[in-house]
């Protein structure tokens, strides 16, 4: 990502109050108040916003358009190093010597970087702080390096994951977002932020939400090197303006024009907004239209959305049959949290549905009914009943004696399918 003529974000927004933009400069010093009544209108060719825990999407515009992700692309490079730390293969104490391919002078022009050089170490931990703070694309190239040997090996690695997660159109051609080539939708991209900030929940204090970042420090001088340290800030300029606001990246291309993810939370509902492709508006730099329009749609989201944890009738325990105990309980796994409008909360209705006999053995964790929330005579969700308990296959005398009962009353336990028993 090139760097950016950051324009003051206050005379930014004094001059979007012109052009309709008056209450998103008011969002970034928001404070939980009312917000607009409806979405707020964007410059973006393509934006989403969810809410996190569900998924739920609260609002979306041209949300399945291709767009390049530009240093978007470093939150899967975080996601492969965050995993190779948290399952034992890489070290954030561990010190590295960039090489050459990784240095700060061999990016392309109008790079990003956290200046990597020769007659350098750093710690790993260091290195993510350069690729998150600084947005860094020396930093993607090291990380690349250091975890698969090369940026092509990397780059296989980022795209299998993406396969796994089940994602289209997230696809990438190197680690840093530099390409065009690279391709993201918002809402792959947001469906991928939530699952990251799950998968990695720590990673918003320690990375995202660190404001700058310092490097090289005279510790990771080298043979004589007398480099002077720059401090750069964070391009998430919504950090400390917008309460809640604790991540996640920003990124700029040509190709693309202005892309962000921003996730805040207040009240215990975190939501996730991504917008892509924000020109520039005239004197207003894109970086600070899509600080803007973000702020905007969040304050949307806060002000008309909530989640509602539903109640429901205690589902009774299965019956087993054949099985070393004569029933289970159940319990609803995911809880049923849904995300509604506020003005539709109290609309809400819930059903239990489950099978009452099954046939041992039973796993805890099995599907064996749901809670089917619905609005306005719509089904909105549904949640699993699962087993609480292993219930193993009974005795021969146990199984002979079911088997006889089930024969003369003729039931035929099931294992249940997520669907109304019949």
């Amino acid at each position: 990502m090139p760097p950016t003529r950051w324009i003051p974000l206050f005379c930014a927004l004094s001059i979007l109050s012109t052009t309709g933009a008056a209450h998103a400069a008011t969002t970034l010093r928001s404070s939980g108040s009312a917000g607009p009544a409806g979405p707020p209108a964007l410059n973006a060719r393509s934006a989403i916003l969810i809410e996190a825990l569900t998924g739920a999407v609260l609002y979306e515009s041209h949300a399945d358009e291709r767009i390049p992700p530009a240093s978007l692309a470093k939150l899967m490079t975080l996601h492969i190093a965050l995993r190779e730390i948290e399952e034992g293969r890489l070290n954030p104490s561990e010190v590295l010597v960039p090489g050459p391919d990784a240095w700060a002078r061999n990016m392309p022009p109008r790079s990003s970087v956290m200046f990597l050089g020769p007659s350098q170490k750093l710690t790993v931990s260091q290195l993510l702080k350069g690729l998150v703070v600084d947005s860094g694309n020396d930093a993607a190239v090291e990380v690349a390096d250091r975890i698969a040997g090369s940026v092509p090996a990397f780059v296989d690695m980022m795209n299998r994951e993406s396969a796994r997660l089940g994602y289209r159109a997230m696809h990438f051609e190197e680690p840093a977002g530099i390409s065009a080539s690279n391709t993201i939708t918002a809402r792959e991209y947001a469906d991928f932020a939530r699952r990251f900030i799950f998968a990695h929940p720590d990673a918003l204090k320690d990375l995202f939400s660190v404001r700058e970042f310092t490097y090289p420090l005279a510790e990771n001088l080298t043979g004589g090197n007398r480099e002077k340290s720059v401090t750069q800030s964070n391009r998430n300029v919504l950090l400390g303006k917008y309460e809640g606001a604790d991540g996640l990246k920003t990124g700029y291309i040509d190709e693309a024009g202005y892309n962000i993810a921003v996730t805040a939370e207040r009240a215990g509902m975190r939501l996730v907004s991504v917008i892509l492709g924000v020109p520039d508006f005239g004197a207003v730099s894109g970086a600070a239209l899509r600080a803007v329009e973000s702020a905007a749609l969040l304050d949307y989201g806060f002000a008309t959305f909530t989640t509602v944890l539903t109640a429901y009738d205690e589902p009774a325990p299965a019956h087993v049959w054949k099985g070393s105990a004569r029933s289970v309980g159940l319990k609803a796994s995911p809880e049923p949290i849904v995300a509604v409008r506020k003005d539709q909360a109290s609309s809400l209705r819930t059903e239990v549905v489950q099978t009452f006999d099954v046939e041992a053995p039973v796993r805890a964790g099995q599907v064996l009914g749901a809670v089917v929330v619905s609005l306005d005579g719509k089904e909105l969700a549904r949640f699993p009943l699962r087993a609480e308990a292993d219930v193993d296959r009974g005795g021969f005398f146990r199984r002979a004696l079911d088997s006889v009962v089930l024969f003369l009353r003729g039931i035929h336990p099931v294992a249940f399918d997520g669907h109304h028993p019949a």
